[in-house]
């Protein structure tokens, strides 16, 4: 037991250090330490360049230059000096520097407490643009948008628009960069997903089946593609097609189940590689207490039937508290949400932090 925890630490601490930023920067400055320190900063400053976006960095200037630059130091891991040189009465110093900017690194609670950044990265902004289209007939609504907004919100992202009609894309397929960065300014959001889904009537349910029947009910199926553009780095960096079936004695209602249907997949699709984007390689703190530990496993027990629970590893036990390492895909009130629904005991939450759960069990 004890050999395998140690493998699940080295696992954690290796996963952490293999997505740290590694950057190479000039710093310059009157003397040597000088533009070391400068350098450090540019190290710093770089990575926030990716994290935060550049009107926040713009708002919060001030702050940012004396609460993190001043500090740069710390938040650099490791740094190598690649080369010093003096040029006309100027230091010039070149690193090449691993920056940690993992979700519970030094960096990102700093950042979390100043209020530069928040649940963003758990629980970001989204906006939802899928128009449909059937191609028999013409059939109101956005079933399949719909059912991909359903499917965001019930994983636990609050912060979820449903563009509907608010843009006017005849093939938001073919959106470039530039459209796609107007469109989420437009709605504020840190995430795009746009796409374009399809249905079409395939016959009465009885051609399929034995004695070619006539049963009155209509048959459909439906296809919804999409992509998914993060603002952040003015990428797309997701995208996929899932279809769907349903059938109903009208066809318009065939059509919105089947597009409900391959909607909920695509939903579930982009749940998977939103939370993958930062959650999935960390662990997220859960600290119980309970007046025993028969108390505490329960909730180890019901943490192991979570749905995008990877791992529950018991770091520490004592005096009443435990401390679990979870590798979860979610938000810290998701997870308590699902635990309640997991766990027969009764769990009370004492509080919620960007990357800290706290629970008491009664």
């Amino acid at each position: 037991m004890k050999k395998f925890s140690i493998i699940i630490f080295l696992l954690i601490f290796f996963s952490a250090t293999a997505f740290a930023k590694n950057v190479t920067v000039t710093g310059t400055g009157l003397i040597a330490t000088e533009a070391e320190n400068d350098a450090l900063r540019a190290a710093v400053e770089n990575t926030l360049g990716v994290l935060v976006d550049s009107q926040t960095l713009v708002e919060n200037s001030i702050l940012i230059s004396d609460e993190i630059y001043t500090q740069s130091r710390g938040f650099v891991t490791d740094y190598q000096v690649i080369s010093r040189e003096e040029i006309n009465g100027l230091w010039h110093v070149t690193i090449n520097a691993t920056v940690d900017d993992q979700p519970n690194s030094k960096l990102m609670n700093e950042l979390t407490r100043l209020g530069i950044i928040n649940v963003q990265l758990r629980n970001p902004k989204i906006a939802v643009y899928v128009p449909e289209q059937h191609l028999n007939y013409q059939v109101g609504g956005a079933g399949a948008e719909t059912a991909i907004v359903k499917t965001l919100l019930n994983a636990g992202f609050n912060f979820v628009t449903q563009v509907g009609t608010g843009l006017n894309y005849q093939s938001p397929l073919s959106m470039n960069a530039q459209e796609l960065y107007a469109a989420a300014e437009k709605f504020g959001v840190d995430i795009l997903i746009v796409g374009e889904s399809f249905s079409e009537g395939v016959g009465d349910v009885g051609n399929y089946l034995p004695g070619n029947q006539v049963t009155n009910m209509q048959a459909t199926r439906a296809r919804v593609e999409s992509k998914m553009f993060i603002v952040r780095t003015g990428q797309i960096i997701a995208a996929d097609a899932k279809f769907g079936s349903a059938y109903d004695n009208s066809q318009a209602v065939a059509a919105k189940k089947a597009l409900a249907s391959a909607g909920e997949q695509v939903g579930n699709y982009f749940v998977d590689q939103i939370t993958g984007m930062y959650t999935s390689r960390q662990g997220l703190e859960v600290i119980v207490y309970g007046a025993d530990f028969s108390k505490i496993n329960l909730v180890q027990s019901a943490l192991g039937k979570v749905n995008r629970v990877k791992q529950v590893n018991l770091s520490s036990y004592a005096n009443g508290r435990a401390l679990f390492i979870v590798m979860y895909g979610g938000s810290p009130q998701t997870l308590f949400n699902e635990l309640q629904a997991a766990s027969s005991a009764d769990l009370i939450l004492q509080s919620l932090t960007y990357n800290t759960l706290t629970v008491r069990v009664r």
